[in-house]
Parts: C-alpha cells; sequence; structure tokens
C-alpha cells in the first residue's frame, strides 16, 4: 500500500487507538445470499441522498455503489454496499461521527487496511459502507471490479455460483463466507485488472 491509501491507514490507525475495537465474534455475523433484487440500486440513490444531509462535498466527494448489489442479476447478500471517499483522511472521526449518528456502527479496519468499515443492521434495508481514500488504489479498485462485473454475464455468474455453493457447504457465518469466496475473488479482481 503506497500513496493516499498508505496516508489513509496511518490516519484510520491513529483514530482507531482512540475506539474500542470490534471482536472477531461480533463482526463473525450470519449471512444470507438471496437471488439479485432490482430495487437495490434505488436503495443505493435513496441512502445516498440521506447520507448527503450529513456529509459535504469537501468531506465526502462521492459515494459509489460497489459490491454484488451494484451489479444487476447477480444474486447478493440482501445488503447494499456502499463505498464513501474521503477527501481528508485526517477527517476520519468526523466522518465516522456523522454516519453513526445516522445509525451505522463502526467496525475499523476490520482487516483490510486502508478501509474503515461500518454497518447498518435491524432495519428493512440494511446497509454497508467503506470509507476509502478517494480516487486512491482501494477506491479504484472497488470500481474496476464493479464494472468488470456488470459488463461479464459469465463471471458474474459464476461469482454467484460459488456464493450459493459456499453457503450451501455451511459457511453461513460472514468470515467463513468470505474464505469460502477468496479464490473466485482473486480470480475476477486479476481479470478485472487486465480487462
Amino acid at each position: 500500500m503506497q500513496g493516499i491509501d498508505a496516508i489513509a491507514h496511518e490516519a484510520f490507525l491513529l483514530f482507531g487507538e482512540s475506539r474500542m475495537p470490534i471482536s472477531r465474534a461480533a463482526l463473525d455475523e450470519r449471512i444470507t445470499v438471496c437471488t439479485s433484487d432490482p430495487s437495490w440500486p434505488d436503495w443505493f440513490q435513496q441512502e445516498t441522498a440521506r447520507l448527503r444531509t450529513a456529509l459535504s462535498g469537501d468531506l465526502v466527494p462521492d459515494i459509489q455503489h460497489i459490491g454484488s448489489t451494484a451489479v444487476p442479476g447477480l444474486d447478493a447478500k440482501p445488503i447494499v454496499d456502499l463505498m464513501v471517499g474521503i477527501g481528508e483522511s485526517g477527517r476520519i472521526a468526523d466522518v465516522v461521527a456523522r454516519l453513526e449518528g445516522l445509525g451505522y456502527e463502526s467496525l475499523g479496519e476490520a482487516g483490510v487496511s486502508g478501509r474503515w468499515a461500518l454497518r447498518k443492521r435491524g432495519t428493512a434495508q440494511p446497509g454497508n459502507i467503506a470509507i476509502v481514500a478517494h480516487e486512491g488504489e482501494w477506491w479504484k479498485l472497488n470500481l474496476t471490479v464493479r464494472d468488470y462485473l456488470r459488463k461479464n454475464a459469465d463471471a458474474a455468474q459464476n461469482y454467484a455460483s460459488a456464493k450459493w455453493h459456499a453457503l450451501n457447504n455451511g459457511a453461513d457465518r460472514l468470515l467463513a463466507y468470505s474464505d469460502a469466496k477468496r479464490a473466485i475473488i482473486e480470480t475476477i479482481v486479476a481479470k478485472a485488472r487486465t480487462d
């Protein structure tokens, strides 16, 4: 990690020192997968409008829909993923406080250096937020993978099959599910980078 992602990681580590760390057990929630829901993009738009009431453009230059719910027709966990691009990583405390005020639970970097994670559960429309350096490598990679899956139906279908296979083989908790999908995600990332 280098450049603005490394700067974000350092800022997130420093901010994280003042917060109670989340345990792996608390992070490891039960998951489900469902068929693609055409309302996910609408929910993303509604949630983005809600976030914009608390996050000005100078603080957060952009918010993007990422993850499987951002790919039409792709089966996914029924949790919309939002990527929040922070303009100045040193302002992470301000961004997190505002998101917590909107009902999100802060998870810290949660095993991914340079990405601050939050989640909202217990509502009709649960969501995850990844705060990353705007225009950094995490930002670009998430968009590259999303766009690759949007353009490659076969890759998206293979990914959906891997999700169902993981779930049907007992990976119904977040960490096991993530581990079970690791190989296909690495393949998708590699192909997206060269596409």
